[in-house]
């Protein structure tokens, strides 16, 4: 499958030769390298993307699942046409910021308050600095296979074995008050808040594990946190990055009824520009205003918070899924549903051990290497890439062993074809 690929894109991979000299890797984020190089994209539109070799690819990747209406829509690039001409960076607020700050409070169900910032792994930093001087408590559980940025805190049980270091330059005591339990699983979430001796600042999750395998939480397992988070004077914080303004127009706070104290977002919010935003309760994010007198969490914001082009891009997102999100959200159900469905059934008749798991817009295949033991499966990586390949050499993208996102641009024959591109993967590794 190699050969073919390099066959395809030999423009890739001269850039990205040129690009290993450069950066180290010759990538700017480790997600988007895989062997034998990544692909180079030139153009962007709808639900496709064209690499320098001019090959098609319909986009499942979708920009890390931020393009929930697809490469450069219309009414996203008339906005920013129209900000262009007002300037690109002001260092202060605007009507903008405060419009699309607006329109999150009145959709997401824990947003009384909120800070902008660049990114998700800033928001969750924030988070974590907010529920921590909020509580005066140290701990923060986390859900192994967890990812939250790059923060250095949160850059723990990652991986399996989930208790190795996940980076060089990452001191111990810097991570000591992070602890790290299985998803889906309240017991251990219990056993650990009770070790923790009353010390648990938040518990900390995607509604839905990332990179951790595209994993939906069980919703009486959400209620269930909830409950423990009340019992036992805890926050519960959400990391909907992934899945705000994705699962639904509400996030998954939304979707699944239940409401946390603080929550990190980003990616749609940006409407294709970088953002990240905190909010929650408003007793907690008031510890942020600088006005106030006594306990003060800083939130810093970076200097291009609330960027206007981004505020521009974000709000015509976010208003155009709020007019259509009786049409949007069921739609994108719908069209995951076929994905993932259809998938595993092409898959299953090729004898290829996978499934694929999501919610909604959101999926991943995951390649299985022999038998469950003690009910869970062994993944084989290098299946993964193989299909991720595959899929590439037949004009679909997707980024091998990521999760991917369908848009609103995607249509019921961009999902035919991918379950008959799946459905022609011949593995050389193994069954």
């Amino acid at each position: 499958m190699e050969g073919v690929y390099e066959a395809r894109t030999p423009r890739s991979g001269k850039l990205f030769s040129r690009a290993r000299r450069v950066f180290a890797g010759g990538v700017n984020h480790n997600a988007r390298f895989y062997e034998p190089y990544p692909i180079f994209v030139k153009r962007a539109r709808g639900q496709h993307i064209w690499d320098e070799d001019g090959h098609r690819y319909t986009d499942y990747w979708m920009g890390h699942m931020a393009l929930i209406l697809g490469h450069s829509p219309e009414v996203v690039t008339a906005a920013l046409r129209d900000q262009l001409t007002d300037g690109t960076h002001f260092g202060t607020g605007s009507r903008l910021s405060v419009e699309l700050g607006e329109h999150v409070k009145a959709a997401v169900p824990c947003a009384e308050l909120l800070r902008f910032c660049n990114t998700g792994a800033e928001a969750t930093m924030y988070l974590v600095r907010l529920a921590r001087g909020y509580s005066r408590r140290r701990v923060v559980i986390k859900m192994a296979g967890g990812w939250h940025g790059f923060n250095t805190e949160l850059n723990k049980g990652v991986h399996e074995p989930f208790d190795a270091p996940e980076s060089e330059g990452i001191l111990p005591e810097e991570q000591e008050h992070v602890v790290t339990v299985r998803f889906n699983d309240l017991e251990d979430a219990r056993r650990a808040v009770k070790a923790s001796k009353g010390d648990v600042a938040a518990i900390l999750l995607e509604p839905v594990l990332g990179a951790g395998g595209c994993i939906p939480a069980e919703r009486e397992y959400l209620k269930g946190l909830r409950e423990l988070a009340d019992e036992t004077g805890t926050l519960l914080a959400f990391d909907e990055v992934i899945t705000g303004f994705r699962v639904a127009y509400g996030g998954a706070q939304e979707h699944y009824g239940v409401v946390p104290d603080l929550a990190a977002l980003g990616k749609v919010v940006g409407g294709g520009l970088p953002v990240g935003l905190v909010c929650g309760r408003k007793e907690i994010l008031s510890l942020a205003d600088p006005s106030r007198k006594g306990r003060f969490v800083s939130i810093g914001g970076g200097t291009f918070s609330e960027n206007p082009l981004t505020m521009a891009a974000g709000l015509a997102t976010l208003r155009y899924l709020r007019r259509h999100s009786r049409d949007v959200y069921p739609r994108l159900a719908q069209l995951g549903g076929q994905l993932r469905s259809g998938v595993d059934r092409a898959l299953s008749e090729q004898r290829v051990n996978a499934k694929t798991t999501g919610l909604g817009s959101l999926f991943l295949t995951h390649f299985m290497s022999g038998p469950p033991v003690e009910g869970r499966g062994k993944e084989d990586s290098n299946l993964s890439r193989e299909f991720g390949l595959s899929m590439m050499t037949r004009g679909i993208f997707l980024l091998p062993g990521h999760a991917g996102g369908i848009s609103a641009c995607h249509t019921d024959s961009d999902i035919e074809a991918f379950v008959d591109a799946a459905g022609q993967f011949r593995p050389k590794t193994g069954k």
